[in-house]
C-alpha cells in the first residue's frame, strides 16, 4: 500500500506514455514535417512501451527479489486480458483476410506466443513472456547476471531492428535473423525486448534511495539529445527493419522512470484503468 501511495507519479506518467502511443499509430505530426514527426512518434514516444514494462519490473521484482505471489497474478490477469482481446479482435482478423494465411496453424501459434493476433496486441504476448523469462532467471542466478543476460538479448535485439541493415552485411549473421523472423515477426518482443525493461524497473527500486535528481535530469537530457542523434543517423543511412530499439534508449529510461517515482505523490488509480 505505501508504494502505491508514494510513487504515483508512476500513474500520471501512464496517461502521457498512452498519448504517446496513441501518437505512434496516429503519426500526428506528419502532414506538418516528417522529420518532426519521425522525432515525436520514433524517438520521444518510444519511451512508452519500455516505461510500462518498467512498472511491472518496479513492483513484481523490487529489490532485485521476484515476488512470486504477485507475479502470479500478474500472469494470471493479463492472460485472461490477451485472451479476451484475442476474442475481440477476430471479426477484424476475419475482415483483413488472417484465416486464409498460408500455414494458419504455426502462424496461430507463432501469434500468440509472440507477435499477437493483430499487430496492436504485441505487448501483452511479451509482458507474459518478458516477466515469464525474468522470473526464472532472477530464481536461478544473481540480479546482476540476469541484467547481464538481458542486455545480450536486447544487444541480439537491436541488431534485428533499427541496426538490422548493418548486421545483414553478414550472411552468416542475416541466416541467423531470418531464422528468429520465422517464429516472430519482430525481435521487439517477449524475449529481446522485455526483459531488460522489466530488469531495470527492479534495479530502480533497488537504487531509488540514492538517486539525486538534478544529476538524473542533467543525465536524461543528455541520453534523450543521443538518442535523438542515433534515430537520425539510422535514418539518414537506411539502416532499419524497425524502429523500436536503440542503444540508448536504456540509459533514458533508466533517468526518465528514476525521476518519475523520485516525486512523491498521491496515487491514482483511475489513471491505471
Amino acid at each position: 500500500m505505501k508504494k502505491t501511495k508514494e510513487y504515483g507519479g508512476i500513474d500520471y506518467f501512464r496517461i502521457i506514455a498512452a498519448l504517446l502511443i496513441v501518437a505512434i499509430h496516429t503519426s500526428p505530426l506528419a502532414s506538418i514535417s516528417n522529420i518532426a514527426d519521425f522525432i515525436l512518434t520514433r524517438v520521444i514516444a518510444r519511451v512508452a512501451v519500455p516505461f510500462f514494462f518498467m512498472t511491472s519490473g518496479f513492483f513484481l521484482f523490487s529489490n532485485g527479489s521476484a515476488k512470486e505471489e504477485k507475479i502470479k497474478r500478474f500472469l494470471k490477469k493479463t492472460s485472461v486480458i490477451y485472451l479476451v482481446t484475442i476474442v475481440l479482435y477476430i471479426p477484424i482478423n476475419f475482415y483483413a483476410g488472417y484465416f486464409y494465411k498460408k500455414n494458419l496453424l504455426f502462424n496461430i501459434i507463432k501469434d500468440i506466443i509472440f507477435d499477437g493476433t493483430i499487430y496492436h496486441l504485441w505487448y501483452l504476448p511479451a509482458a507474459i513472456l518478458g516477466v515469464a523469462l525474468v522470473s526464472l532467471l532472477i530464481k536461478y542466478m544473481s540480479l546482476n547476471r540476469a541484467f547481464i543476460i538481458s542486455c545480450i538479448l536486447y544487444f541480439i535485439g537491436v541488431f534485428g531492428d533499427s541496426y538490422y541493415k548493418i548486421a545483414a552485411k553478414s550472411a552468416v549473421i542475416k541466416d541467423v535473423y531470418k531464422v528468429i523472423f520465422i517464429f516472430s515477426d519482430y525481435t521487439r518482443n517477449g524475449i529481446f525486448f522485455a526483459p531488460i525493461f522489466l530488469l531495470l524497473g527492479s534495479l530502480v527500486s533497488k537504487n531509488i534511495n540514492k538517486f539525486k535528481k538534478k544529476e538524473g535530469l542533467l543525465y536524461l537530457y543528455i541520453f534523450v539529445a543521443l538518442m535523438m542523434v542515433e534515430a537520425l543517423l539510422l535514418r539518414n543511412f537506411n539502416l532499419m527493419r524497425h524502429d523500436s530499439m536503440y542503444f540508448m534508449l536504456i540509459p533514458c529510461m533508466y533517468f526518465l522512470f528514476s525521476l518519475i517515482v523520485s516525486y512523491k505523490v498521491s496515487s491514482r488509480k483511475e489513471f491505471r484503468n
